[in-house]
C-alpha cells in the first residue's frame, strides 16, 4: 500500500488550529495508528489482524479485539471463532453462529419494511479487505457489522426520505461502512467525508477498492479553499481541519455516529457551529451520558444528550430512542441513543 499520500495530510493537520487536533481520547491511539499503517496489508484490513483499526470501525469480526489485549488472548479467540463457534449450537436456545447471522438479516428485512426504506435484499457488501464475519444470504455477501449500518440508514430514512439526489456530510467516517451502505443503495448521492489523517486515508483506500464509485481524492481536496468544486454524485475526502469550509454549503444531512462522544463539549460545539448553517437534517448516534472520564482512553469532560440538544439551537428534535443493531440493543443499559433533528421551518 502506497502511504505517500498520508504525509501531506499529516502535515496539514499539524498546522491546523488546536480545536481540530485529536482530543484526549484519540491522543491515546493517534501515533499507534500512524505506526501501524506501515505494515498494513490493505487486502486484510477487515480481517481483525490489526486490532487498533477496530477503534474506528475496521474489522468485521465476531469478536472485538481490544488494542492492548495480549497476543495469546487474541489467538484463543480466533481459534474459538474458527473451530468451535462456526457450526455448533453452543449458544442459548441451541443457536449457532449461522442462526445469529440469519436473524440479523431477517431483522433488517423487517426494519427496512417498517421504515419504507430500500430493502436489504437490494444491498450487499464488498468482500474487499477480508471480512472475517462474512456470510451469504441468497448469494449476497453480508456481515453483522455491515447490517448494523443498514439499520442506522433505516432510522434516518423514516424522516429524511432519501431519493438519491441528496448531499450527505459525515464527520468521522471511520471505516466508510455507512457511506458504502448509502452509496450502494443510492449511487447518485453526493457525499463529503471528514476525518483525521490516518482514518481519512484508510477510508479512502477502502472505498476506492470496495465501490465502483466516483471518488474525489484527498490528494485533490487538500488544497481546496472552498467547496465550489464539489461534484454531484461523487464521494469527497477532506481532512477534519477543513470542516470550516462547510459553513457556506447548503446540504441535506449532517451525520455523526459515535465519534462526537469521544470529544469534549466545546469541541463538539465548534464542529456543529460549522455544520448547522447549511444542514436540513442532523443524524447522531452517541453515548447518552458521554464517554468515560477515568479510563486510559478517556475524555476530559463527557458530552451528553442534553448538550447535543442545546448545541442544535434552531433545529427541532424529531425522534430519539435507544440505539439498536441488527441483533438487538446496542447496549443493554440504553447508554447509546440514536436521534434526528430537523432545521426549524425547513
Amino acid at each position: 500500500m502506497d502511504i505517500t499520500q498520508l504525509s501531506p495530510l499529516v502535515d496539514a493537520y499539524r498546522r491546523a488550529p488546536e480545536e481540530f487536533h485529536a482530543t484526549r481520547y484519540w491522543q491515546t491511539y493517534e501515533q499507534q495508528i500512524l505506526d501501524e499503517l506501515r505494515r498494513i496489508d490493505i487486502t486484510r484490513i477487515r480481517s481483525g489482524e490489526y486490532p487498533i483499526l477496530g477503534t474506528f470501525g475496521f474489522g468485521d469480526t465476531v469478536y472485538v479485539y481490544h488494542p492492548h489485549e495480549a497476543v495469546w488472548r487474541r489467538a484463543v479467540k480466533k481459534f474459538v471463532h474458527r473451530y468451535v463457534l462456526k457450526d455448533r449450537g453452543i449458544l442459548p436456545y441451541r443457536l449457532d453462529l449461522r442462526s445469529l447471522q440469519r436473524m440479523a438479516y431477517h431483522q433488517c428485512e423487517l426494519v427496512g419494511e417498517l421504515s419504507s426504506a430500500k430493502p436489504v435484499s437490494e444491498l450487499e457488501m464488498s468482500t474487499f479487505g477480508g471480512p472475517a464475519d462474512q456470510f451469504e444470504i441468497d448469494g449476497r455477501a453480508y456481515s453483522v457489522q455491515f447490517l448494523n449500518f443498514y439499520v442506522r440508514y433505516c432510522f434516518a430514512h423514516r424522516y429524511i426520505r432519501f431519493t438519491g439526489k441528496e448531499t450527505v456530510v459525515e464527520l468521522g467516517s471511520g471505516s466508510g461502512t455507512q457511506i458504502e451502505v448509502l452509496k450502494r443503495l443510492y449511487p447518485d448521492l453526493t457525499i463529503l467525508c471528514f476525518d483525521m489523517p490516518a482514518q481519512l486515508f484508510l477510508c479512502e483506500q477502502y472505498l476506492s477498492n470496495a465501490l465502483d464509485s466516483r471518488i474525489v481524492s484527498s490528494r485533490e481536496t487538500i488544497d481546496w479553499n472552498d467547496l465550489s468544486k464539489v461534484r454531484p454524485g461523487h464521494i469527497h475526502f477532506l481532512g477534519n481541519w477543513q470542516f470550516p469550509l462547510l459553513e457556506r454549503l447548503e446540504y441535506d444531512c449532517f451525520w455523526n455516529a459515535a465519534s462526537f462522544g469521544e470529544m469534549e463539549p466545546a469541541i463538539v460545539s465548534n464542529y456543529l457551529h460549522y455544520a448547522m448553517p447549511g444542514a436540513k437534517w442532523v443524524y447522531l448516534m452517541q453515548a447518552r451520558h458521554g464517554k468515560e472520564t477515568r479510563a486510559k482512553a478517556r475524555v476530559e469532560q463527557s458530552t451528553r444528550f442534553d448538550d447535543y440538544d442545546r448545541f442544535l439551537a434552531g433545529f427541532d428534535l424529531v425522534e430519539s430512542h435507544d440505539a439498536w443493531t441488527s441483533l438487538g440493543p446496542l447496549s443493554q443499559s440504553g447508554s447509546y441513543f440514536e436521534a434526528i433533528w430537523k432545521r426549524a421551518h425547513s
